[in-house]
Order: C-alpha cells, then sequence, then structure tokens
C-alpha cells in the first residue's frame, strides 16, 4: 500500500527540464517525489534540487507510472509540447495532454525485471551499562511495480534483553499484492506474520484477501482505504490457547509526502472478528524517516498492538519506539 511513497528513478542522461525563469537544466532526473525534483549533471558535484512547482517544461526518455490529481494513473513517456503541459504518450502510440501541475508522482518502470525493486534496510542498537539492557531492532522493505500491480514485503525485527528480566522479542513481517483497477480501485491480497512474547504469541499467520481505494491522492498527501476478509492461524506459548478464527478488516494508510527530506508513513488496521464473539483488534503504526547524506536516513518509529482477548490477561497492549539509520537501494 506504502508504493505512493516510492520515488520515480528516472536514469536518462538526457532528460531535461525548464524553469519558470527559464532556466533549463540537462542530465538525469534522479526522482520526484515530495514536492521536489532532482537532477543529476555533468557539470556539477552535486545534484540540484528543484521545487516542482517551478518547473514549466520536463522530457524524460524513459516510460514512467504517472501519478495525477484525483487518483488518475497513466504509463508512457513523458515530454513537454507547451510550457505548464505535457504529452504522455501511451505504449500504444496514444498521446494525451495534461497540466504539469496536475502531477503528483513519478514511477519509472524499467525494462529489466530486476530493475524494478527498490527497498531500504535499517539498522538500530541501544545499550545501557547500568543494567546491561540492550535492544536490537532490524527493518527491511522491498517493493516491485510494474503498470498493473505493486508487491511489497517488509520485516521488522525487535529483540531486548537486561539483567534478571525475560528477554523480549518481537517480530512482524508481511507481504501484499495490489491490482489496480482504473484510476481509484485496486484489489488487494496479503499474508501477515506476528510473533510477540509480550503477549505470549508464538505465531499468528493471516492471510487477508479484499478490494481498497484511494480516496485522496495530491501532491501533499496520499490516504486509501482497503476492506475485506482475514484469517488467522493463531499459536500461542501454551498450545492449548492454539486457535483459527475469521475477521474483517479496515485498512487505513496515511502518507505525507511534501516535507523535503522527511518521509512519514503512518497506518491503522482494524479487526473487528467474526467467528470470536466481541473480539476486537488493531494494529498501528507510524514511521518518519530523515535524509541525512546520499542514500541514507535516520528513523524513527512506533507500533502499538492491541487486543480485548489476548492469551494472557493483562497484555491487551504491547508498543514498542525504534530508531536507527539506514540505506535505500535502486531508488
Amino acid at each position: 500500500m506504502f508504493i505512493f511513497l516510492l520515488p520515480c528513478l528516472c536514469s536518462s542522461q538526457n532528460d531535461s527540464i525548464q524553469l519558470k525563469d527559464n532556466s533549463i537544466l540537462i542530465g538525469e532526473i534522479k526522482s520526484l517525489a515530495r514536492g521536489v525534483l532532482i537532477i543529476k549533471t555533468s557539470y556539477s558535484d552535486s545534484d540540484f534540487h528543484v521545487e516542482f512547482k517551478k518547473v514549466q517544461s520536463l522530457s524524460i526518455e524513459r516510460k514512467c507510472l504517472v501519478l495525477l490529481t484525483q487518483n488518475r494513473r497513466r504509463y508512457g513517456f513523458v515530454k513537454t509540447t507547451e510550457l505548464g503541459r505535457f504529452t504522455l504518450t501511451l505504449p500504444d502510440g496514444t498521446e494525451e495532454q495534461y497540466r504539469i501541475n496536475e502531477i503528483t508522482k513519478l514511477d519509472e518502470i524499467y525494462d529489466q525485471f530486476w530493475d524494478r525493486f527498490k527497498g531500504s534496510f535499517d539498522l538500530g542498537f541501544n545499550f545501557t551499562k547500568a543494567n546491561s539492557f540492550t535492544q536490537l531492532s532490524v527493518g527491511t522493505e522491498l517493493s516491485y511495480i510494474d503498470p498493473k500491480s505493486v508487491i511489497t514485503g517488509t520485516l521488522n525485527a525487535l529483540s531486548t534483553g537486561q539483567v534478571d528480566v525475560v528477554d523480549t522479542r518481537r517480530t512482524d513481517a508481511n507481504i501484499e499484492y495490489l491490482r489496480l483497477l482504473g484510476k481509484s480501485w485496486y484489489l488487494m491480497g496479503s499474508i501477515a506474520f506476528l510473533s510477540n512474547t509480550e503477549q505470549a504469541l508464538d505465531a499468528r499467520i493471516s492471510p487477508s484477501l479484499g478490494a481498497g481505494r484511494f480516496l485522496v491522492s495530491t501532491n501533499q498527501l496520499y490516504y486509501g482505504v482497503s476492506m475485506g476478509l482475514t484469517y488467522n492461524i493463531e499459536k500461542y506459548v501454551d498450545i492449548t490457547l492454539n486457535k483459527t478464527s475469521t475477521e474483517a478488516f479496515i485498512f487505513n494508510n496515511f502518507n505525507i509526502f511534501d516535507m523535503k527530506d522527511f518521509d512519514l508513513t503512518s497506518n491503522l488496521n482494524i479487526f473487528p472478528s467474526l467467528s470470536e464473539s466481541r473480539r476486537l483488534r488493531t494494529d498501528f503504526n507510524v514511521t518518519s524517516k530523515y535524509k541525512i547524506i546520499s542514500d541514507f536516513y535516520v528513523k524513527i518509529g512506533f507500533t502499538l498492538n492491541y487486543d480485548n482477548q489476548p492469551a494472557v490477561e493483562g497484555n491487551e497492549i504491547d508498543y514498542n519506539f525504534t530508531s536507527g539509520v539506514g540505506w535505500k537501494f535502486n531508488k
């Protein structure tokens, strides 16, 4: 769901932009995201960061998936034919005209399969000598995109240890597939995994199927909602508590991306049970990443899990804060 935070990578050496003051830059358009266009030129040691609202003309030699206002999506070559507007040439040769300020994001679709993957990896470590407290966190994300499909996989692991205290471990992973339909709708399928010592949960495997709609998609933010059914397979520390259940789900994804070097993503997932009386689960997380240099960033995250019918009474809520340093690749 989070593909609308992914930057575009258009790597032709002959891309060009013209600004409203008539300045022209020629080189390699590296990304267009969060309202900022980055272009690399042969005559500068550092990349140019240009506010996209100041661009009145652009030309990109590689095919791109173009995200427009009002949740419209198009795929093809981008080239300005008159100032303030551009022509999008579709794969079948059809040409469409749009205003430049209608673009919210660009994602290049590479011809080579492996070039369509993008991802990140981050690592955090904390240590306190007084009580020998240690905490290690690891996070990874990998995404694939083509004109009609988006696949996103994530893995986050947290381990803490302290003298005279039982170690705490938490692992959550998710793989999600979206099939884009028209300008606003999509079908989705996912498989989530959670292991959480705080809630005495050895493993919860949750395949889900549903459909969703992009409600808001602008130059500043993105908000999407999806609904469907989830089947839970739960295994606990006490094996007598092992069970399966069926739930409905409501996924809310809210992202703000016009923040220069900041990325902010937030998800609120609600699971009312269909097979267990009055059971309700909620998962919430918010993550902020700040670019520090090149492809490296610092990360701060917060995650909360709520279950009003946990295996161990008193452990309805589990939450954690994480921080670390990470690296993005193929961005």
